[in-house]
């Protein structure tokens, strides 16, 4: 899923990720936003979230790493962000 410069991503049980998918994932599902302004692929790895941390009833946005000014989700964004990852998680 795109959501203005990220690129959003569910890491499911089984799937591989990290830097060139040299892990597989086991446990509780992912969320992952990618900037896709820089990198190749989906873009430069932000940040890594379980979903149920996006999705526990919080509104407002998000900031994924503080030190990147340009790296904020603004309200409307996470809510987009909260509605795919809950029909992605059914």
């Amino acid at each position: 899923m795109k959501i203005d410069k990220f690129y959003v991503r569910v890491v499911r049980d089984g799937d591989r990720y990290g830097r060139d998918g040299c892990l597989t994932h086991e446990g509780r599902p992912m969320v992952e936003f990618y900037d896709t302004r820089h990198g190749k692929g989906r873009g430069q790895f932000v940040q890594r979230y379980y979903i149920e941390t996006i999705l526990d009833g919080s509104t407002g946005g998000l900031c994924l790493m503080g030190g990147v000014l340009d790296w904020n989700l603004n309200s409307d964004d996470m809510r987009k962000v909260r509605e795919y990852l809950t029909e992605a998680t059914k």
